[in-house]
């Protein structure tokens, strides 16, 4: 007697019939999970849609306030400049918005962050220059010294360099 198909029950047929199966069922589950997470859902209403300002709050100044005297010694020459600012991002001058920038990029409350005891500092100076800085800053006092001897008061003199610099 001969066989008319001699792969029909061969070992290797059951097991591509088998693999087969279950990469089509993968392929069916992937697609139902994946597609899924395609469609695009409407989005519900946010609380804020339904909330209207009222008149003159939108209004209120979103900038610095202070009142700052600073006193710089470059080494060879002193000078000592005055920084008012008001809030007004339009108005004040940019040294305003730069130190509030600067400090929220340090992660700091205030550019006027002393260093914290026991910081790991290097011993290296930077250069000469002191500054005095003395005033108000968003309703504190102020009253600093900083200066570029070691690598934790360079990164202070760094972050108040909008007001070490000669203010335009």
């Amino acid at each position: 007697m001969s066989k008319v198909n001699s792969r029909r029950a061969s070992p290797g047929t059951i097991g591509t019939a088998v693999l087969g199966t279950l990469c089509l069922g993968g392929a069916v589950v992937y697609t139902a999970v994946v597609g899924a997470s395609l469609v695009s859902l409407p989005t519900p209403p946010s609380a804020a849609e339904g909330v209207h300002t009222m008149s003159g709050l939108s209004d209120i100044p979103s900038g610095p306030v202070g009142s700052l005297r600073i006193r710089v010694d470059d080494g060879e020459e002193v000078y000592e400049q005055s920084l008012a600012c008001t809030g007004d991002p339009a108005t004040d001058p940019a040294a305003c918005g730069e130190l509030a920038a600067r400090a929220e990029e340090d992660e700091e409350p205030t550019p006027f962050e002393e260093v914290s005891p026991g910081s790991i500092c290097t011993d290296m100076t930077y250069g000469p220059q002191t500054a005095t800085v003395v005033g108000t800053w968003n309703g504190a006092e102020v009253e600093t010294e900083v200066s570029r001897a070691g690598s934790c008061e360079e990164a202070r003199w760094q972050r108040l360099k909008p007001l070490t610099d000669r203010l335009e």
